[in-house]
């Protein structure tokens, strides 16, 4: 069996920060497969903490630090699948920093259909397993349309945690099984 992980927010870290949009700005900022608007006009505060290689805001958008975002298109064979759109964060505690929201421009086909348990009045998955013919040459992708979505390999969980870029990261395991 092959795990990949989604990357979330790790709600028993207590340092890192939460960033914020204007509260005018529409929701989500970004959503998959679908085009980010404005985001070249769009400052972000930081609150509440300190900055982290992963944040998530306020108003539905992944955002990386350069760092993070260097390390990841390390591991992505073509870019014509995911942006990195740069934006400014600003802190009054920690001062100016630049982040990039990581979209992807297409919804992957990676489920395993037969092997993901769903609810049954909705439809909707409460564990995901992934197609091992469809992932098994993939180190970053999404899974669905929503705005928290990025899965990425045991090879690039191994090398964020070598590189120490987790903080804040929560690592959850998404399985499949080889055929």
């Amino acid at each position: 069996m092959k795990c990949f992980y989604q990357l979330m927010l790790d709600s028993n870290d207590k340092k890192g920060g939460t960033l914020y949009a204007p509260s005018q700005w529409p929701y989500p900022i970004s959503r998959d497969a679908m085009e980010v608007k404005n985001w070249e006009n769009l400052v972000l505060e930081l609150r509440d903490g300190v900055y982290c290689p992963f944040h998530t805001c306020n108003k539905g958008a992944n955002l990386v630090s350069e760092e993070l975002r260097d390390l990841l298109t390390s591991f992505i064979e073509t870019t014509d699948e995911v942006d990195f759109l740069p934006v400014k964060v600003k802190s009054a505690e920690y001062g100016e920093n630049k982040y990039y929201i990581i979209h992807f421009r297409k919804i992957f086909d990676v489920i395993d259909k037969e092997k993901s348990i769903y609810v049954k009045e909705t439809g909707d998955i409460i564990k995901l397993r992934l197609n091992y013919e469809k992932v098994k040459n993939l180190k970053v992708f999404n899974s669905a349309s929503g705005v928290n979505n990025i899965i990425v390999s045991s090879e690039i969980r191994n090398a964020i945690k070598k590189a120490k870029l987790e903080m804040g990261i929560y690592f959850m395991p998404v399985y499949c099984e080889s055929k």
